[in-house]
């Protein structure tokens, strides 16, 4: 724990890291009680939305979503993209977009049945996990996660298996890491996350 403590610190930052093995869990960091603080979600609902907007038919994994010209925040997000594409680039305008599509009855149904941190989604259903009133502690993501990398959660199995390939950040020695960023920049103090999960050569 000192190490990762020593690093938050580093930084000039505070932090919590959880670690699930199994059923148990384990915090490290220079700020604990984070651990089970509620935070806005961020990016790191694109997750979520996706399964929700793909279980619901509300696009596929083909789509192309067109980009129509208009100044983002990054220029990196300027371009069409496929759904898989807005995932790895976190291109928020495109998760809009689907958020939208799903629509705030739909949303706000799909989000208590999976119980993602408090379920509330408000009545704006394109920054609802931006800027609130969606909210999530750190251990609660790290369940959602752990359900998913064990295509546990109540949506079919190809689904899943779609948002998993999504995740997929770095593959080496047979070890592979999936994880999703986020960065609640709208609001004070600014919140960053990186969720996700390991997966070892003997499949663990």
């Amino acid at each position: 724990n000192q190490v990762i403590h020593q690093y938050f610190d580093e930084k000039n930052t505070s932090g919590v890291l959880v670690i699930q093995t199994d059923k148990k869990i384990n915090l490290y960091g220079n700020a604990l009680s984070r651990a089970n603080t509620e935070y806005v979600p961020a990016s790191t609902f694109k997750m979520l939305n996706a399964l929700i907007g793909l279980e619901n038919q509300k696009t596929d994994i083909n789509e192309i979503f067109k980009w129509k010209g208009e100044k983002r925040s990054f220029t990196a997000w300027e371009k069409d993209m496929t759904l898989g594409e807005a995932m790895k680039l976190s291109a928020v305008p495109v998760y809009q977009e689907l958020a939208r599509r799903i629509g705030l009855d739909l949303m706000q149904k799909e989000v208590k049945r999976i119980g993602f941190g408090n379920a509330e989604i408000g009545q704006q259903v394109d920054n609802f996990w931006l800027v609130g009133p969606l909210k999530v502690t750190p251990i609660q993501e790290v369940e959602f996660v752990s359900q998913l990398a064990h295509t546990q959660l109540p949506f079919s199995e190809k689904v899943q298996a779609n948002v998993k390939n999504m995740l997929l950040l770095e593959e080496s020695n047979g070890y592979k890491i999936f994880g999703k960023t986020g960065w609640a920049m709208d609001i004070k103090p600014q919140v960053g996350w990186l969720t996700g999960w390991v997966e070892q050569p003997d499949g663990k």
